[in-house]
């Protein structure tokens, strides 16, 4: 692959991701909010900032607890495990 083709792939990849992260809103003062249902919390933990990333509720299930991952120190390795996670999940459903 040449410089250019490999700057295109890098640019590409780059979007992509903003892309994914530009439909992370905020909610409130502590919180993301995902379009899927995801959501992103801010916590103070011994005066650090620490996030976790919670799985939308499955109401198909009737679980009454979410799931969450993390902590995270820094709000996008939450939304890297987000995309990572979901793109997971949608081979799966697309395998079934």
């Amino acid at each position: 692959m040449s410089p250019a083709q490999t700057d295109d792939v890098h640019e590409a990849a780059s979007a992509i991701a903003n892309e994914a992260a530009c439909k992370w809103r905020p909610s409130g003062e502590f919180a993301m909010v995902h379009p899927s249902g995801w959501s992103i919390a801010r916590y103070s933990v011994y005066d650090q900032w620490r996030y976790l990333l919670w799985e939308p509720i499955n109401r198909c299930t009737a679980a009454n607890t979410n799931q969450f991952h993390g902590p995270f120190d820094n709000v996008r390795d939450a939304m890297r495990l987000h995309r990572d996670l979901t793109a997971h999940l949608q081979q799966q459903e697309m395998a079934a």
